[in-house]
């Protein structure tokens, strides 16, 4: 794909903010996720304009996405993995609630079929989207198995999160910021 100078002027000024739409077809329908993760992780990895750090882009997105999404009759292979390494990365859904009996939150995790999985207050006020229908991340899902030996325990708990949705509130001011450095006729 040959780049004109908008092209290349937009790769360097939007930065993280552009995705070319022929690289997300690569991935379209392969894995249990929305286009938006793909483009996400696209817009992290592929933002180069040389070919051989898009291709280099390209491996790792396919990795990730491999190792990290939950396919249907997965869910048990995942957890046990959990259980045996201590953790598993896993890109999902997440959306959390309150548990008033145990004044505790509780994370759901729809990939793996979890509904009660422990995540600390901090992370929950760092993304209060977790509290109104949630959205997409990547989580880093811990096991333990003391827990697990407890009365009711709740081995699972969400040890590291990246919201994978836009989560900055001033967004549009970096990409008006960002238009500044374009001509009216760009």
């Amino acid at each position: 794909m040959e780049m004109d100078h908008i092209d290349k002027l937009a790769a360097s000024t939007l930065d993280g903010y552009l995705v070319r739409k022929d690289l997300v077809r690569t991935f379209s329908r392969q894995f249990p996720v929305p286009t938006y993760v793909v483009e996400f992780l696209l817009g992290r990895y592929c933002t180069s304009t040389d070919i051989e750090e898009i291709e280099e882009g390209l491996e790792i997105v396919q990795r990730q996405l491999k190792s990290r999404t939950v396919k249907a009759g997965e869910e048990e292979r995942f957890k046990a993995r959990a259980r045996e390494k201590g953790s598993v990365k896993i890109i999902d859904l997440i959306s959390t609630r309150l548990d008033a009996k145990t004044d505790s939150y509780l994370a759901t995790l729809p990939s793996l079929q979890l509904r009660d999985v422990r995540i600390g207050s901090q992370l929950v006020n760092e993304h209060e989207r977790m509290l109104t229908g949630g959205f997409c991340a990547e989580l880093t899902l811990g096991y333990d198995a003391a827990i697990a030996q407890e009365k009711n325990g709740r081995p699972f708990g969400i040890e590291h999160l990246r919201a994978i949705q836009l989560s900055s509130h001033d967004v549009l001011n970096i990409l008006a910021k960002d238009r500044e450095k374009f001509t009216t006729e760009e």
